[in-house]
């Protein structure tokens, strides 16, 4: 128990130590306005060297080169910042002499300073609230696994960073002491973070070596620091030394999860790798490139730091979305959108920011200027993607619902599904164009390209000379599938061909002679584009019937046997007929005949002459054996449970249901170890047994039939033997209109079995069948 508080407690101190500064930060920014005055030792005096505009003098009427003489009512060298950092903070009165040599003492108060409380106390204070909260969330969740850990750490310093940057910038040892730690250790904390992270999934983000020379470098660096804090004249350096080594640590970050996500982007985890790196980039870039480089290149910033840390609040609201979220959002279509709207963003904001300059006389290429743009930037994307998403929400009230075109698109597909020729296709296309936009006029038309690129239409009956004459100048080759083009009296969509030629519907006018709208543009081209997958899809699949026909055609005239797809495919093609047709007879007939027999059960009961009675039982015992026969009827059309049972199992079923009806003997020898064979190699099998022993019924007049399937090594054997008649082989007639023994020929050879059939008459039948399985028992 004493284990598990102590536990507890330690994995709270970073809350409470997180907790505690942010109550010190708040009372200093509460205290002490940000005076922003920058002043530098001359001939024993104190002058105002720089005004920072974002601060409390900027609104005062200091100027550079003023005199300070008082601070809290001392000297200037007296007081903390002046001597350190020569810089006038933490301060409530200040005495400055003027060029007029006028002594004048302020009051350093809040008034006039709103911006400063949303920019160094509630953006900061929310960032922070939005840490804790999210932190304290995942130690509660995860308390135990050591990546999650890492990134409380990685977050609770972020925050840390931004809250202290407030009390750094007034000067505050505290703040300075934090920001320091924290600005470069969160990015380290990260890297550490995301280490962690992928190990669980079995992906190496950087190696443990690379990680503690990190650390290393950043324990070096806050070695350099603390020099600097005690070295007053090396302090300059060390800011700058800060801000290298911080664009440093980004860049490595931003190199590692570049690299990284090349090496696995082709794994699942690409999505969260493409959102990880989006966010860092938003989150840094603004601070990188409009503070710090600017900062070490050129003396000076374009935006100030309180600005550009604001995007690192996108870091905690993605981190937040990322655990509680079951599914991540699309970062491909967020991604392309941006460039879209980027595209369409840009010049519209450089346009409205250099007219707003002008108005508000803001001096080019200033961070007022850099700061103005880049918020018009983010707020004219941010009003394209929202205006995106409201169009969805109330596309319905937006576009007319008068043609009703969501409804026409769903019902046209709808009885597309049963189309199978073109003709029809085309035909209901055309009513639906007609009915929907309400034009005068629909007319089908072909267009082929003749010598010299010169486009022809095939059926010129339909249209006038000078429409034929319109339609055939146009440069079809430049149009696909689902352009519209606009011709005298109408237009003309394509709906299907090739560079070639061109399948082609055209409209004539809408009435009243109105041009179509966007929304009728839309809905045609989406019924084209549709209408042309089916229309080739028909036209492939009319093609490919026509060509089985013809090869059906020369092959029985020359006599031929059929190559063996086409044998599988017309088989298949029976196979599935025979099914439909016993579900067909199972659902209708069937069913009527049972109702039919309850009927009858129900008129025995009620009658009580006997003569009547008798009847009605003899119909009943019809009736129930016209029921039976219409059950095995269904099962011969569709072998009951081959799937379920096997084959060998089906076989016996099949002979043990022969042997009810027949008058000869019948034997049987099935191997059981046969299992597992293909489909079509189970239902050839099932299907010639069958065959076979209907023949023997039928025709064969024999006494004694047997019937045995064994397997040797990688072969199927089935042997058929009976006394009967036998017939003339030589007589056989190849042909698919019947089933009998070319039929049981043409199956067999259809899995490339081998059937040898040796008869005559009066000297019965012996058929001998190899199947090859291809080893394992499976065919």
């Amino acid at each position: 128990m004493r284990q598990y508080i102590k536990t507890n407690v330690i994995g709270l101190l970073p809350f409470l130590f997180a907790i505690g500064l942010t109550i010190y930060f708040i009372a200093i920014i509460l205290n002490f306005p940000l005076v922003g005055l920058v002043v530098k030792e001359e001939n024993h005096q104190w002058m105002i060297e720089k005004v920072y505009d974002k601060g409390w003098a900027a609104n005062q009427s200091i100027k550079k080169g003023d005199i300070l003489t008082l601070v809290n009512g001392k000297k200037p060298e007296e007081h903390a910042t002046v001597k350190h950092y020569q810089r006038v903070e933490l301060a409530d009165s200040i005495t400055i002499i003027d060029d007029h040599s006028k002594s004048k003492t302020y009051q350093i108060t809040y008034s006039h300073l709103d911006s400063q409380y949303i920019f160094y106390l509630l953006l900061p204070f929310l960032f922070m609230l939005t840490a804790l909260l999210l932190s304290m969330f995942l130690y509660r969740r995860k308390k135990e696994d050591k990546s999650a850990i890492i990134l409380i750490y990685f977050l609770l310093s972020l925050a840390i960073c931004y809250l202290s940057g407030s009390g750094s910038s007034r000067g505050d040892l505290i703040g300075r002491v934090a920001i320091t730690v924290t600005l470069s250790g969160s990015l380290v904390s990260f890297v550490h973070f995301l280490k962690s992270y992928f190990i669980r999934y079995g992906l190496s983000y950087i190696k443990t070596k690379t990680l503690i020379i990190l650390y290393s470098l950043y324990v070096l660096y806050l070695i350099m620091m603390l020099i600097g804090f005690l070295v007053q004249d090396l302090q300059a350096i060390m800011e700058v030394a800060e801000l290298v080594f911080y664009a440093f640590l980004v860049l490595f970050l931003l190199f590692t999860l570049l690299k990284f996500y090349i090496t696995y982007k082709n794994t699942e985890g690409s999505s969260l790798l493409k959102i990880l790196w989006v966010t860092l980039f938003i989150a840094f870039a603004p601070f990188m490139f409009l503070y710090v480089v600017p900062t070490i290149l050129f003396g000076k910033d374009f935006v100030t730091a309180e600005i550009t840390s604001l995007f690192l609040i996108v870091i905690p609201i993605v981190f937040v979305y990322m655990q509680l979220a079951e599914k991540l959002f699309d970062i491909e279509y967020l991604l392309n959108r941006l460039r879209y709207y980027s595209l369409l963003s840009f010049p519209f904001t450089v346009v409205l920011t250099l007219i707003i300059s002008l108005l508000l006389k803001i001096q080019f290429v200033s961070g007022s200027f850099f700061m103005l743009l880049i918020l018009l930037f983010i707020v004219t994307t941010i009003f394209l993607y929202t205006k995106e998403f409201f169009d969805y929400k109330v596309r319905h009230h937006l576009f007319s619902k008068k043609h009703n075109f969501e409804t026409s698109l769903y019902k046209f597909f709808q009885k597309a599904k049963y189309e199978t020729k073109v003709n029809s296709l085309i035909k209901n296309l055309m009513i639906e164009i007609k009915d929907v936009l309400m034009v005068k006029e629909v007319f089908y038309i072909e267009i082929i390209e003749t010598d010299k690129k010169l486009w022809s239409l095939l059926n010129k009956g339909q249209i006038s000379p000078d429409l034929t004459v319109a339609i055939e100048e146009i440069q079809w080759e430049n149009y696909g599938v689902g352009s519209l083009i606009e011709v005298i009296d109408g237009f003309c969509i394509v709906i299907g061909g090739d560079y070639n030629n061109k399948n082609v519907i055209f409209c004539g006018l809408k009435k009243f002679k109105t041009t179509l709208n966007i929304e009728e543009k839309i809905w045609l081209e989406t019924l084209a584009y549709f209408s042309s997958i089916l229309l080739e899809n028909f036209q492939l699949i009319e093609g490919l019937f026509q060509k089985i026909e013809d090869y059906k055609e020369k092959t029985e005239s020359e006599k031929n046997n059929y190559p063996l797809w086409l044998s599988r495919l017309l088989f298949s093609l029976s196979e599935k007929e025979r099914a439909n047709l016993s579900i067909d007879i199972h659902d209708s007939v069937l069913q009527d005949q049972l109702q039919l027999l309850r009927e009858v059960d129900k008129m025995i009961d009620k009658v009580q002459q006997h003569p009547l009675k008798d009847d009605l039982y003899e119909l009943k015992e019809r009736m129930l054996d016209n029921i039976h026969l219409i059950r095995e009827t269904c099962n011969e059309l569709r072998p009951p449970f081959l799937s379920e049972l096997g084959i060998i199992q089906s076989i016996q079923n099949l002979i043990e249901q022969t042997k009810l009806r027949a008058d000869f003997l019948l034997y049987s020898k099935l191997d059981p170890s046969i299992h597992m064979l293909e489909k079509d190699c189970e239902l050839t099998l099932y299907r010639v047994v069958q065959e076979l022993l209907n023949n023997a019924m039928k025709h064969s007049r024999a006494t004694v039939v047997k019937v045995s399937l064994n397997r040797n090594q990688q072969m199927l054997t089935l042997i058929y033997d009976d006394n009967g008649v036998g017939l003339d082989i030589s007589t056989l007639n190849d042909s698919f209109k019947t089933m009998g023994i070319s039929g049981i020929k043409e199956r067999v050879k259809s899995i490339g079995g081998d059937i040898v059939i040796n008869s005559s008459p009066s000297y019965g039948m012996h058929v001998v069948i190899n199947i090859y399985t291809g080893g394992n028992g499976i065919a």
